[in-house]
């Protein structure tokens, strides 16, 4: 990358490989213009109709002068300052040489010895796109239907975003803008309230991204600094494939301990939902261990409060964190003890956040919890904790770690089952603390004991949830290594998530377990059904959930001896040969994303290693299709020969020209599927 600078209009230009950003100082805002490369001159901005920056309840745009500005090989590096008002801004161009994404970085600080700047509006970035666009893609949804594909024609202002307090179902902050040639890929790495607007232009678009304003309050004191969200931005040249590919290239890279293996796991959730008990999860560990699960998860339910009930429902239990002795009469460390002595890894579920009804803290430490719209929780109700406040964000650590420590766990899954809104300060903390805007402070100590109990775990694998997939983005995932994709159990609903959730997400951060087998009813998630989900066998089951990170959370103990043998078959399979191809390398979505209803034709992802030496294919025929399609493979080498083995039948050989030009699969039923796993015989 090069940059040039022109002073008279103080304006930047950052040559790419894919694009050329011109970046230019609008006076409330800093605009940057991305532009195919070698298309000549470049037009003039378009400039800014709204302030990257505003200050009080009036929303009083903040004016910037250049005060400097560095460059490196893959940064720019621009200052700005404030005549009105005692502020800086550090911003940070960081463009990614391997993936062409453009990394925005921005740090607002107060760079006066008095008075408080409260930003009451606060964008992260303003993009300009200068070039027509044809679709644009997004992700809606509700619980348990997350991450739905939508395509739209950008006639209009397309407005997304959140405000639950948290990522939220209804959409994820991401979106795709396709042209005849490239993707112009947009994701906002945040975990708050944020927004994603799209104003369609006559020959591009205009992106704006960053913390909503819906009740932001965020008071800057002498010497404080606010980094906003991270934007990543690029222009990709190639299909939604491709573009993909870049952004998981760029997200893997940034996960913590990247090449870490994640574990098949055997969760306890949906066989027996919150009514654990020590003699049953003993009798389901050699079933688990027999089907080759690597690790035990104790879901929601193993948990007492220091006082209260023992018996009530798992809601009311959260926050203390001491072993239900009702429940486990022997502890925990004697039950992680037979499950390491089966082989398997112990996990432990927390929802660290959510304070019970019968928690301690409600009466020890009331002004720890969020006062949302100024109201203390209900007595009865779940309340949140604060982790904005050092000492909640302490104690929380103190009871998770003693806990992880003695039972010796080595998988953490950290739920959160409830709706933050604006969040909020309880009266009487310091105004040093409460100034700051409260989810803010709220999601800063997030991250930050997230990295705490890593620090102090450095071997445990982190699995975030929230009721599924409703706080599931790039920001949460830079701290942890996976998430729990969604909280549906049928496996044609599930087969479309995984197909939208893995346009944002790489798919070794979407976990997913088989839950419906055998087929039936399940309380509380399907109740909304008609029927319960009877389509699609065994192994189309196992086969949806093996699309990501991998694990069995069904009646294990009722299976037949067929059953048995074709889960341990798949997990076998998976462990030898699909993980790290579907964990480490190019996925290719190789038709549209299904709908959730099963109608359509076919689903079909092929995911193929970085050296093209093997690859696997899914394909998952749905209603009205025809037997056979043909499917071309790409990311393999043309001159060498690959076997292709429809798992479990003999392998085929063909040539790599051969598998690009196109792979012939019949499939005879509907709502069948197969594996076809294809491997390099010859040297490159």
């Amino acid at each position: 990358m090069n940059i040039d600078f022109d002073a008279a209009t103080t304006a930047w230009t950052l040559h790419c490989t894919q694009s050329r950003y011109r970046v230019n100082l609008s006076d409330a805002t800093l605009v940057c213009d991305c532009f195919p490369p070698g298309n000549g001159g470049l037009p003039a901005t378009h400039g800014a109709a709204t302030p990257m920056l505003a200050l009080g309840r009036h929303k009083q745009p903040v004016p910037w002068q250049l005060d400097g500005w560095q460059e490196t090989p893959d940064t720019l590096s621009i200052a700005l300052r404030s005549d009105g008002y005692p502020l800086l801004a550090d911003i940070r161009l960081i463009v990614d040489p391997d993936t062409g994404l453009l990394a925005w970085n921005t740090t607002l600080r107060h760079g006066g010895t008095h008075g408080c700047c409260e930003i009451t509006h606060a964008l992260s970035c303003w993009l300009d796109v200068h070039e027509p666009i044809e679709q644009v893609l997004y992700l809606s949804g509700t619980w348990a239907h997350e991450a739905q594909v939508h395509n739209v024609q950008p006639h209009r202002p397309l407005i997304l975003e959140s405000r639950a307090g948290k990522t939220g179902f209804r959409f994820q902050p991401y979106a795709a803008l396709t042209t005849k040639g490239a993707v112009y890929l947009c994701k906002l790495l945040w975990s708050g309230n944020w927004r994603l607007r799209i104003d369609p232009l006559h020959d591009g678009a205009t992106l704006t991204s960053g913390l909503h304003d819906w009740h932001l309050r965020h008071g800057l004191h002498p010497g404080r600094s606010l980094t906003l969200p991270t934007v990543l931005f690029g222009r990709i040249a190639g299909d939604l494939n491709h573009a993909t590919q870049n952004l998981h290239d760029y997200r893997r890279r940034h996960r913590p301990d990247p090449d870490r293996r994640i574990l098949v796991q055997f969760n306890s959730w949906y066989p027996k939902l919150d009514a654990l008990n020590e003699s049953d999860m003993l009798a389901l560990i050699p079933h688990a261990a027999s089907l080759g699960c690597e690790a035990f998860v104790l879901d929601a339910g193993w948990f007492a409060t220091d006082q209260g009930d023992p018996a009530t429902g798992w809601e009311s239990r959260t926050g203390d964190w001491t072993v239900s002795r009702h429940r486990f009469p022997h502890g925990l460390s004697a039950f992680s003890d037979r499950c390491r002595d089966a082989g398997l890894c112990f996990g432990l579920w927390f929802e660290p956040e959510v304070i019970g009804p019968l928690s301690a803290l409600r009466t020890g430490h009331p002004e720890w919890l969020h006062h949302i719209d100024g109201q203390p929780p209900e007595p009865d109700a779940r309340a949140v904790l604060h982790l904005g406040i050092p000492e909640a964000r302490a104690h929380a650590f103190e009871r998770i770690t003693r806990m992880l420590h003695q039972a010796r766990v080595g998988w953490m899954k950290w739920d959160f089952n409830t709706d933050l809104g604006p969040g909020g300060w309880a009266p009487g903390l310091p105004a040093e603390l409460t100034a700051q805007d409260p989810l803010v402070a709220h999601y800063r100590g997030l991250y930050l004991l997230q990295d705490e109990i890593r620090a102090a775990f450095p071997d445990l694998i982190l699995e975030m949830c929230a009721s599924g997939g409703g706080r599931m983005d790039g920001a949460l995932l830079s701290h942890a290594h996976v998430n729990w994709i969604s909280d549906q159990p049928g496996p044609l609903r599930k087969l479309a998530i995984h197909f939208g959730c893995q346009l944002a997400h790489p798919a070794v951060a979407c976990n997913d377990w088989l839950v419906e087998w055998p087929p039936g009813h399940i309380p509380g998630y399907d109740d909304d059904e008609a029927a319960n989900e009877e389509r699609g066998d065994l192994a189309f089951r196992l086969r949806v959930a093996m699309l990501g990170s991998f694990g069995i959370s069904a009646e294990i103990d009722r299976w037949t001896a067929t059953d048995i043998a074709t889960a341990q078959a798949h997990v076998a399979l998976y462990i030898a040969q699909v993980r790290d191809i579907v964990h480490h390398g190019d996925q290719y979505q190789l038709t549209a994303a299904p709908t959730s209803r099963g109608d359509g034709d076919w689903a079909v992802m092929w995911y193929v290693a970085k050296d093209g030496a093997r690859g696997v294919l899914f394909a998952f025929r749905l209603a009205g299709a025809a037997a056979t399609r043909v499917f071309p493979l790409s990311g393999l080498a043309a001159t060498r020969r690959y076997c292709t083995q429809f798992f479990p039948a003999a392998s085929v050989e063909h040539s790599g020209a051969t598998l690009a030009a196109g792979l012939s699969v019949t499939i005879d039923a509907e709502f069948s599927s197969c594996l076809c796993l294809v491997e390099a015989v010859t040297p490159p």
